[in-house]
């Protein structure tokens, strides 16, 4: 079994809302045991289950009771991704955007599922799970935000004011005023199995209406989906890590919701030791960022947590048999 993870792409609507609330962001995340520089970088993943519990402490200490309905209702359809509402409105009907919107869930947060599926009285209904239950104190949170990402799309080919006629609910707790003043004629159900709102099925055919917001935005979308693999998806958490420093093994065990011990039964099951762990994530790191970016090889060893370059050339010639410029060399000629 594997551990869920958030892309970040989905994580830097909070941190810009909170950073303009003027939330000490470095110093909140250090105490989360979230990495700081990775949290600008869409393409990064870090464990939901610290990014949850983060946003739990962040709202109740500061009082932020409609967090997530707040983020979501100010990114819409690129709560996902910065270019993804640009990406869905180039597509035929509302339908098919509906069908890839949900396509794409799982590339942003492992163990999340959205599906679209008929209901009762010519509707539709888009539901929508999250990675953790509703008894978590950051899920109604994570409820909003995700509901109106789903009202984000389908205001792409409607318009800026369209609202369900019924919204579903995973929590018992009715919605605040704020949220109740919002959707005014909107029917609430609590204590569902998910989350879904509804649609009218007319809706599904519609063509994309000029959204010159959305199309301003590039497109940058990538498609990586987070591997179901405990030890690929540990690597992959962990490369969020290294711009700060290369992660101890008690921080890959919180990450992964371990004693370091287990962790360490779990990788011997695998016949690896943790720093060999760390070895490999790193080198898969350096080989991505030699082929796929122009940074200084002093550069590229700082991203990966090394103190200098030359413990970073010792390093990569220790699993390549050659130096990151021996490498560079071999594979440009």
């Amino acid at each position: 079994m594997s551990f869920p993870l958030h892309r970040v792409a989905t994580v830097i609507p909070f941190m810009e809302f909170l950073r303009q609330s003027r939330v000490p962001l470095e110093r909140e995340l250090r105490q989360a045991r979230l990495p700081v520089r990775a949290m600008v970088d869409p393409d990064c993943f870090i464990p939901s289950r610290n990014y949850w519990t983060f946003i739990a402490n962040i709202t109740k200490r500061k009082g932020m009771e409609d967090l997530g309905f707040r983020v979501g209702l100010q990114s819409g359809a690129n709560a996902a991704d910065p270019g993804l509402a640009r990406k869905l409105a180039r597509l035929p009907t509302l339908y098919q955007a509906l069908e890839r919107f949900s396509k794409l869930a799982s590339t942003e947060i492992s163990q999340v599922a959205l599906w679209l599926e008929p209901a009762e009285k010519n509707t539709h209904r888009l539901h929508y799970r999250t990675s953790y239950d509703c008894e978590h104190p950051a899920y109604v949170h994570f409820q909003w935000y995700g509901l109106m990402a789903m009202i984000g799309v389908i205001r792409l080919f409607t318009d800026k004011h369209w609202q369900p006629g019924q919204i579903g609910l995973a929590t018992d707790e009715t919605p605040g005023k704020t949220i109740r003043s919002y959707f005014p004629k909107t029917r609430f159900h609590q204590g569902q199995a998910h989350c879904f709102i509804s649609l009218d099925n007319r809706l599904l055919g519609k063509q994309p209406r000029l959204n010159e917001d959305a199309l301003l935005l590039s497109p940058r979308y990538l498609s990586i989906k987070p591997p179901a693999g405990f030890i690929d998806a540990l690597k992959l958490a962990l490369c969020s890590y290294l711009r700060d420093e290369a992660p101890s093994l008690e921080l890959a065990a919180d990450i992964a919701g371990f004693s370091p011990r287990t962790l360490q039964r779990r990788l011997a099951d695998e016949e690896l030791t943790y720093r060999e762990l760390l070895l490999v994530t790193r080198h898969e790191a350096a080989l991505d960022l030699l082929k796929n970016t122009e940074n200084p090889i002093t550069e590229i060893a700082t991203l990966l947590g090394y103190s200098d370059s030359s413990h970073f050339a010792r390093a990569f010639r220790r699993i390549a048999g050659v130096s990151p410029r021996e490498h560079l060399k071999q594979h440009r000629l």
